[in-house]
Formats: C-alpha cells, structure tokens, sequence
C-alpha cells in the first residue's frame, strides 16, 4: 500500500530508540496527566515497544499470505470482515501467538519503564519488587533467588505452553514464496 514503507521505516526507528530516552519522555507527559504511577501507563509505555514489533512481524508474516486464497473466499461470497476473521486469522495463528507472548515477556521482565514511572504504586511488576527488596541490603540470597524463581515461572509455563506455535511464528514470514 501507498505510504507502507514509510510507515516500516518510522516503526523501525522507534524500535531503535533507547528504552530510557522513551522513559523519561513519558515521565514528564505522565506527571503533567496524573498517569504516574498506575497500571495503564504502564501497559501504554510497554505497548510503545510491542506495538511496533507486532506490526513489523505480523506485516511481513501477512505480506507471505496468497492473494489468490484471499480472492477465492471473495469469490465464494465471502466479505471482507469474513475473509479476515475465517481466513487470515487462522493463517496467521503461529505468528499473532508468538508477538503476543513477546509482549507479555517485555511487559513481565521491564525494568526501566517500571522503575521511572511507577514509583511506590500499587501495580509495580515483579522485577521492580526484586530490586527493592535486593536495594534494602538485604544479604539472604536464598530469599532473593527463591523470588526470582518464582517470578520466571508464568513467563516459563507460557513458553513451554507456546512453544510449538512460536517456533513456527518465527520461521512463517521468513521465506517468500
């Protein structure tokens, strides 16, 4: 489409901006509107990193899907909401699976976003909790460790639930046809 390389091109380059340059970007806006220190500017800072990821990886995967299969719902009287939603979508299972557990993993294990613009909140994730309790001097590794392992356990148990779909994910849009 008109304009669709451009569009790559900004999505690229937002994905090469330094996670703390976005940070402290956010923090003034976030201060100005009171979104400092809740959970949906969190998942707003967070979505900044996945969202262009997710489009890149989906385009490039969608980009691989025959046009003919696409004209043959058409022609069967399919419309375009049908043709998505009954042909596209499960085509693209493998590759929507994989970005969305590459979100949930960035968003699980984000430190800086986390400790710049939820400071004391209600909804800090667990990797701003390790480093409060590792930053109060706290010496009982034991205890330390126990927590990190814990705190890996959703990100593993997706991975292994995933596993098959991501490795397929991967690979889909990696060969033209």
């Amino acid at each position: 489409p008109r304009g669709g390389g451009v569009l790559s091109f900004v999505l690229l380059i937002a994905q090469m901006i330094p996670g703390i340059i976005m940070a402290m970007g956010f923090y003034a806006i976030y201060l100005s509107t009171g979104v400092l220190n809740t959970v949906p500017g969190l998942i707003v800072a967070d979505s900044t990193l996945a969202v262009p990821f997710a489009v890149l990886i989906l385009t490039t995967f969608m980009s691989g899907i025959p046009e003919e299969l696409l004209q043959a719902a058409r022609v069967d009287g399919a419309g375009l909401v049908r043709v998505f939603w009954s042909v596209v979508l499960p085509i693209s299972r493998n590759s929507i699976i994989t970005v969305s557990l590459f979100a949930f993993l960035w968003a699980w294990s984000d430190f800086i976003f986390a400790s710049t613009l939820d400071q004391g909140g209600a909804g800090q994730p667990i990797t701003l909790g390790i480093y409060h309790y590792i930053g109060n001097n706290n010496q009982q590794w034991n205890a330390i460790m126990a927590t990190a392992v814990v705190a890996s356990i959703p990100a593993a148990v997706l991975l292994v639930i995933a596993q098959r779909y991501v490795a397929a994910g991967v690979t889909a849009g990696a060969v033209k046809h």
